[in-house]
């Protein structure tokens, strides 16, 4: 981790519905929805928990077609808007573990 003392982290992700589900049977609205606030519920505890008095902002656009996947990104800054990179590497990296393994249940899935 650097040095640096991080005042604000920006973390941006995106669901496409139309890559949710291989089968017919769920609300992909709805489970669209349960995602996003799941994702976002892990991206704010970590973060709350990892940097506190950190200024957070999480946004998780939504979708409605398919779309080629896309990492999660996370901007990491210090003192007056100073980007840190290697923040920003290490926060990516352990948000997108904590998201995986916070997800991978499909208990945000609504069956219709």
């Amino acid at each position: 981790m650097t040095d640096a003392k991080i005042n604000k982290i920006v973390v941006a992700d995106c669901i496409f519905i139309g890559n949710l589900f291989q089968e017919d049977g769920y609300d992909e609205e709805q489970s669209a929805d349960n995602l996003a606030d799941r994702k976002w519920q892990i991206i704010n505890d970590y973060l709350e928990s990892t940097y506190p008095d950190t200024e957070i902002i999480a946004d998780i656009a939504i979708q409605r077609e398919a779309g080629r996947p896309r990492p999660l990104e996370v901007a990491a800054f210090a003192g007056d808007e100073i980007s840190v990179p290697s923040a920003a590497a290490e926060i990516q990296e352990q948000l997108s573990k904590k998201i995986a393994e916070g997800t991978k249940d499909y208990s945000w899935a609504v069956k219709k």
